[in-house]
């Protein structure tokens, strides 16, 4: 299936019904390798259907992928936090403790809806990168709504850098061959896939000699990547719009000045090429990988609350106001079909199916670095 058309069915697949028929109360089928789901549906039961939440007056903890405070992922997090506190009841706070630690929380975590994670694709990416282990893959957790989508991740250069977009970097390389270029990503991230589906996209435009030259860096919060461009020891870092756009104003510090470029997805009102639109490609097809947010349970989470959490994201996503603040950072709010259990499930089943065509055939960190 050519990738265009894979990308189209995530698209679809919001309103698909059915990754999984749970039934009497099981969360996963390892038989056919789904991931743990649940209950089907969302409409709230119980006390949520008299319009009792089961945690309210109760505080929730919120863990995420990322240490950063400063990134999308706290941000997207904190928002939807907010929101859904409200909608339900409940005191949240958000703990950025990074991606291995927040798979190994959540996997431990009572079922009882006081401990959610919410984090993007990395978190079943790493595990098919085999950057953590498999006992934190998708089926031995159980999958919550969809929350919000950033197109917005991104390659960082100087802004005095003598290339523009990851199409012309090639090109340099190709033109100064005595030239490398470093690129610091994330180990089992959306960074790292995109970067590899460059890296390919490189070999197979300019040949082994010219991506041999290209040198991943493995690690660093966005902070700590911002300083090694800033110092000079990488040349290129992905990292979010929203944490680097303030460096691309007029008027910036000379040495801090940035240049953004290659969006993972169409980044609408930012004025930054994307990398489809760049000719960055994939099985001969634009590529474009959101980042898209969601929540993970425990494998043994209590349906019943489940179906009241993803009732409420169903509710804030249709709240305006959250919708503005979303867009305020140009991230975009899911709808209330798309964040519906199945239709998550669904999506994030088919682009984890993505992820690990691009992987079988991406060559491996120790060639990279």
């Amino acid at each position: 299936m050519k990738f265009r058309k894979l990308t189209a069915l995530l698209l679809s697949a919001s309103m698909a019904v059915g990754l999984l028929a749970g039934c009497g109360g099981t969360p996963s089928n390892t038989e056919t390798g789904t991931p743990s789901t649940g209950d089907p549906g969302t409409e709230a039961t119980g006390s949520a259907a008299s319009g009792e939440s089961s945690l309210k007056g109760k505080r929730v903890r919120v863990v995420i992928g990322s240490t950063s405070t400063g990134g999308d992922s706290y941000m997207i997090a904190d928002m939807v936090t907010r929101y859904l506190g409200e909608e339900m009841g409940f005191n949240g706070k958000v703990d950025a403790i990074g991606n291995a630690q927040a798979l190994d929380t959540i996997s431990k975590a009572k079922g009882d809806g006081t401990t959610i994670m919410m984090f993007h694709d990395m978190a079943f990416l790493s595990v098919l990168f085999g950057a953590v282990s498999e006992d934190y893959a998708l089926e031995n957790l159980t999958v919550g709504p969809r929350i919000g989508v950033n197109p917005g991740g991104c390659f960082v250069a100087k802004a005095d850098a003598p290339y523009n977009n990851l199409n012309e970097a090639a090109q340099w390389l190709a033109d100064n061959p005595g030239e490398e270029l470093r690129v610091n990503i994330e180990s089992g991230s959306a960074s790292h896939l995109d970067f590899v589906v460059w890296y390919m996209w490189v070999q197979e435009q300019y040949g082994d000699e010219v991506a041999s030259r290209i040198k991943a860096l493995v690690g660093g919060t966005t902070d700590e990547k911002k300083q090694r461009l800033w110092d000079g020891n990488t040349d290129i870092i992905y990292a979010d719009y929203s944490s680097c756009v303030e460096f691309t104003k007029e008027g910036v510090d000379a040495q801090l000045a940035m240049k953004l470029f290659d969006t993972c997805g169409n980044l609408e009102g930012s004025g930054v090429i994307s990398m489809a639109d760049d000719g960055i490609t994939f099985n001969g097809e634009p590529f474009d990988f959101n980042k898209d947010f969601f929540m993970l349970f425990p494998k043994d989470m209590d349906e019943g609350i489940l179906n009241e959490i993803a009732a409420a994201m169903q509710k804030v996503c249709e709240n305006p106001d959250f919708q503005a603040e979303m867009a305020g950072l140009l991230y975009s709010a899911v709808t209330a079909e798309e964040a519906d259990l199945e239709a998550s499930r669904q999506f994030i089943s088919d682009k984890r199916d993505i992820g690990q065509e691009i992987i079988d055939v991406a060559p491996g960190l120790d060639e990279l670095t």
